[in-house]
Formats: C-alpha cells, structure tokens, sequence
C-alpha cells in the first residue's frame, strides 16, 4: 500500500508538471518570452515548494503530513477540472503539486520502493502524460466528454479524467498507508541550503540560454554553468544523496525531455520501459552500469548523425534512465523532494527564437516568434556526452563518501 500511494502520488505530481509547462509565466499572464518574468514559471515555484514543505514537515507526525498531502492533491485536482482558474489557478497548480511532492517524500521515508514508484511516477507522467493527452485527443481514439465549468477554462478533459482518477484513488492510498506510521525526522538544513538556490539559478540561467539575442555561445555557457550548478549542489548534500541530482540533470541534458512518442505503441513501450528499468535498479541497482548507460545513450546520439542506428536505441534513454534513479535511491527525503524537480527545471531551451514585430491591419503590433540560432546538433552532442562524463566523475567521488544518515538539524 506504501509504494502504491507513492505511485498515484507520483502520477498526480507528474501530470501537474505537464499542466504548468516549463515557461510559463506565474507573475504576469502577459509575460513576453525572453522577460525577467518568466524566470518565475510554475517548475521554479514547485521546485521551491517541494523543498519548504519537506523541511517543514521534518519532524511533524504521520498524521499532519497527510493533511497536507491530501489537501496538495485536492488543490492540484481542482486547479485540472477548472474549478480554480487564472493567475490564481496557476499559482495553486504549482504550489499543490510542489506541496504534494514534498509531502509524498516525507512519507516515503527511506523506503527505497516507495521512493523508487514517487519518482518513476512523477518522472512518467510529467515526461509522456502531454503525450498521452495528445493521442487521447485523436481522430481515430477514444473520445471523451466532459462538461466543465465555462468552456473558457480550457481544461483538456482527457487530462481531467485522468487526474481524477489518479488524484481520488493518491489520497485514499496515502490515508490507508501512512495514517498509523511513525516517521523518522530528516537532516533540513542543507536541503534549504541547496533546495532553495538551485532552481532560482537554474532558471536564470535559463532565461540567458533562451533569450531573444543569446548566440552559441551563450547556450553552451548556460550549459556549462549548468553543470557546475548541478555537481556544486551534489556536494552540498549530506552522504551520498547529490548522486540523485547528477543522474537527473544528466538526463535532462541528454534529452530526457524527448522520449520519442509518435503512437499509442511507442508511448507504451516507453512507459512499459520506464517501469522495467526502475524495477531492475530496484532489484540489482549498480549505478556505475546505469552512468556507463547514459555514457553510451550520450555517445549513440554523437553518431546518429553520421551513422544509421537501428531504431530500438530511441527507447533506449527511459530505460536507462530509470535504473539509474532507481540504483542511486534511497536518499534522504529532503534530497528526493530537491533532486525530482531538476529533470524538468535544469533543462536548457535547445531552439532560440527571438520575437519580431511586424505591423498588423490594426494601429496595434503583432510578435511573431521566429527562430534565429539553434545549437550544431554535434556540438550539441559533444557537449552532452561531456556532461554526462563530469557526472559519473562527480558520482565516483561522492561513493567514496561514507554512507550515512545524519541527524535533523
């Protein structure tokens, strides 16, 4: 029942991801691309609420954790229907599902399968549920209607049903399997430490990679400022914890935001793979082989442009990337509540576009986004696979650390 209501948890917080998209702005609903503004999107306001809510719920009991979990869930679920629409709807999105994930981290304790089916889950759902709704919404599938409230809402009601049944079915198994558990209090001061920085500077970082002037150069500074960001941010953590961090933000640079996803088939057998390697890191979890995976992920992706590779490698990347998360936990849950987020927070935009105005039929301007650089896809890929390396460096050093399990501070 534990590692159940980790999982609909997961779901709920994934599809959440999926709903606030990584650039949109929660300051201004008309934030022009490339402003100060969109530096405060919804994935840097959950990210941060992720990491208060683990740290405030350290030492509470099993039952006052709950009541926040169940309230995040209720809140995220209505903010989906439509019920909570806006600027404020937005705002309540992100903090619910950030709320939920700090929530569900605290309950998953040390548990390694809990931990495991929250972030297999959260990773799923935000990475292929815009997938799922998509094919959903095809001629040939199935249909669905749902009425909701005003049609000016614009609540994709595949998206809704399916929040539903994961958001209902999350808070009766959080409820059934943590109303009588003990929980153990977690270390709170490094995770504000590194949980409160990281994403405000993965953001802003960002915001340079995708500004309407950035060149090349700037990207490939943004990344490797990334990448300091990322291993600076693992040593901050206690143990071995930041291993967690790495292997997620070396999967968010090698294209972990593009599981290939045409059809129904192609997004079961990335789900189906998903789970697969999560299982097998759960069994036999060596994260020296998940790392040598992204290294040849990395490395495959150098050649497909020179060389034709069979298409099962596309599928390759879920696979990989779920045993490696799988064989770096468990962690302490303030660690898990930070590192989660950064799949999604620490991704660079790769296409650059700079808005031009050109005059329309009326005295009013009209911005029209058009693109005007995009990395070399082989520099891109060389800078990938040097990533991915400076990782399983920064991993290798952190596993000579002792294990340990520090006391709340």
């Amino acid at each position: 029942m534990k590692v159940l209501s980790m999982l609909l948890a997961g779901l709920t917080v994934g599809y959440a991801i999926g709903d606030i998209r990584p650039f949109d702005s929660l300051l201004s609903s008309t934030a022009e691309f490339g402003s100060l503004a969109t530096i405060v999107n919804g994935l840097t306001v959950l990210a941060l609420t992720a990491c208060l809510t683990s740290v405030a719920l350290a030492r509470s009991s099993a039952r006052g954790v709950l009541v926040v979990a169940i309230g995040a869930v209720l809140v995220v679920l209505f903010r989906t229907v439509g019920m909570v629409t806006g600027m404020f709807g937005d705002w309540a999105g992100a903090v619910g599902a950030g709320a939920l994930l700090g929530a569900s981290a605290v309950l998953a304790g040390r548990h390694r399968g809990a931990q495991a089916s929250l972030a297999v889950a959260a990773i799923g759902a935000g990475l292929l549920g815009t997938a799922l709704d998509a094919l959903l919404q095809v001629d040939d599938g199935p249909v669905f209607v749902w009425d909701v409230v005003g049609a000016e809402d614009a609540v994709v009601p595949e998206r809704a049903i399916i929040m539903v049944i994961a958001a209902l079915g999350g808070a009766l198994s959080l409820f059934l399997a943590h109303r009588d558990v003990a929980l153990q209090s977690h270390e709170t001061r490094r995770t504000l430490l590194v949980g409160l920085p990281l994403p405000v500077a993965a953001g802003v970082l960002s915001w340079f990679a995708g500004g309407h002037d950035s060149g090349d150069a700037v990207w490939f500074g943004a990344l490797a400022g990334m990448a300091v960001l990322a291993v600076v941010a693992a040593f901050a953590f206690p143990g071995r914890d930041g291993r967690v961090l790495l292997v997620l933000f070396a999967s968010a640079t090698i294209g972990s935001m593009g599981f290939a996803v045409e059809d129904s088939l192609q997004l079961a057998v990335s789900a189906a793979l998903l789970v697969v390697g999560a299982g097998i890191g759960y069994r036999w979890p060596q994260l020296y082989v998940g790392l040598g995976g992204l290294l040849l992920v990395a490395g495959a992706a150098l050649i497909e442009g020179y060389v034709a590779l069979p298409p099962v490698s596309q599928f390759a990347l879920p696979f990989v990337v779920a045993y490696a998360v799988a064989s770096t936990l468990s962690t302490a849950p303030g660690s898990l509540a930070v590192a989660l987020p950064a799949l999604f927070t620490m991704t660079l935009p790769v296409t650059v576009y700079a808005a031009s105005y050109q005059p329309g039929l009326s005295s009013s301007t009209d911005a029209v986004a058009t693109r005007t650089s995009e990395p070399d896809h082989l520099m891109l890929s060389v800078a990938g696979l040097v990533v991915v390396a400076v990782v399983t460096v920064a991993c290798v050093l952190l596993m000579r650390r002792p294990t340990q399990n520090p006391a709340a501070r």
